[in-house]
């Protein structure tokens, strides 16, 4: 496993990358790092070592911003989706959090970023609709999820041959996506526990404010959803797929 560390932190002391390494290796996961603030423009020209999934991270950079490591990036996002759905669906596979599923969208679609009405943060309720894509009915799987995100991927990403929108709430209209049997990017941290989430709150005080948005409030999602939050979010979405 590659896990492709963006900048940003969940609070001070722990990176994102954290906590998914730990999550990969509890399922029996071997990983490597990627820096992409350092490294992203080289892997462009010096293509990664083969690996079973690569796994971008969350950040605080825009997928708008003109940073050299940024363009870089999305330049090799673009490669390896190329890559993962090559030899009949078998090649690595690409995962995407949050600023990753972000990156995913951009590459597929240039322009798919879009700011929303405010941020949203804490434990928020999703709704799957992938049923919907394929002709099902009934429950659609409401669930819970950890959320910290300013900017949303575009739903006319489905305009792009072969991508399902997989989650979606009233906030947020993409909240995971699928391109391929290979692809996969949800905009919130299925890797987080609710105590992170507490501490990425008050960690962001600044930035929930600056974007529109309420600390207090974000603590009492944290409070109402806790208890309907699945300890193996992470292990059904993500690893299930790098697995299958």
């Amino acid at each position: 496993m590659q896990i492709c560390v963006a900048d940003g932190l969940i609070y001070d002391g722990l990176d994102y990358a954290d906590r998914i390494e730990q999550r990969l290796i509890r399922a029996g996961l071997s990983c490597g790092r990627l820096n992409l603030v350092t490294e992203a423009a080289d892997l462009t020209t010096r293509r990664p070592q083969p690996t079973l999934a690569y796994v971008f991270t969350g950040g605080q950079t825009s997928v708008h911003s003109d940073a050299v490591w940024m363009r870089a990036t999305i330049k090799l996002m673009r490669e390896l989706i190329a890559d993962a759905n090559k030899h009949d669906g078998t090649g690595p596979a690409v995962i995407g959090v949050c600023l990753g599923s972000q990156l995913i969208a951009e590459a597929l679609r240039p322009g798919s970023i879009i700011d929303t009405s405010g941020i949203e943060v804490g434990l928020t309720q999703v709704s799957r609709v992938g049923d919907l894509h394929r002709g099902g009915g009934g429950d659609h799987g409401v669930g819970v999820v950890p959320s910290f995100h300013y900017q949303a991927i575009s739903p006319q990403i489905e305009e792009v041959d072969g991508v399902r929108i997989e989650y979606h709430n009233e906030h947020t209209s993409v909240q995971a996506l699928s391109y391929g049997e290979r692809v996969f990017g949800c905009q919130f941290h299925p890797e987080l526990t609710p105590d992170d989430v507490r501490r990425l709150i008050d960690f962001n005080e600044d930035v929930i404010s600056c974007w529109r948005g309420d600390a207090a409030a974000a603590h009492r999602s944290v409070e109402q959803y806790q208890d309907e939050l699945h300890d193996d979010l992470f292990e059904r979405l993500v690893i299930d797929r790098i697995t299958r």
